[in-house]
């Protein structure tokens, strides 16, 4: 084979693996839809709350839900929710205690299938309330 012939050979290979290139290359910035809370399967979770003190008022949500109030007479307690296991898992927590030390609310979520997990925050001293977000994820 002749060096103009392998040339072009080579020149054609390069060119035919080239073509692709660009289209990989570029970047896809079209934001992906997110599903909503209607279109996940909701599962059975067993939420354990656990918490130090005698808070005055101890209430949990997810997302913009309505707001659960939790027995503040016995710790820990457990409350059992439906809720999506998919993605991120925001559960808002607020509380509010006649004491200004340090107390710490702790959540653990159990769903029916799935590992649990569980996760603490602490109140800052000098402070009554708690306003925290739990973030869980499967």
């Amino acid at each position: 084979m002749s060096p103009r012939t392998t040339f072009l050979l080579t020149l054609a290979g390069v060119i035919l693996v080239g073509l692709p290139l660009p289209a990989l290359m570029q970047r896809q910035d079209s934001p992906r839809p997110q599903p909503t809370t209607e279109q996940l399967v909701c599962r059975t979770v067993y939420a354990g709350i656990q918490f130090s003190g005698h808070p005055r008022k101890l209430q949990l949500r997810h997302g913009n839900g309505e707001w659960y109030q939790v027995d503040t007479q016995h710790s820990p307690c457990e409350v059992e929710l439906q809720l999506p296991l998919s993605g991120l898992m925001e559960i808002e927590v607020q509380g509010e205690w006649e004491e200004t030390v340090p107390h710490a609310v702790t959540l653990t979520l159990e769903p029916d299938g799935f590992e649990s997990r569980s996760a603490t925050e602490w109140k800052e001293e000098g402070s009554h309330q708690l306003h925290s977000v739990f973030r869980f994820s499967w």
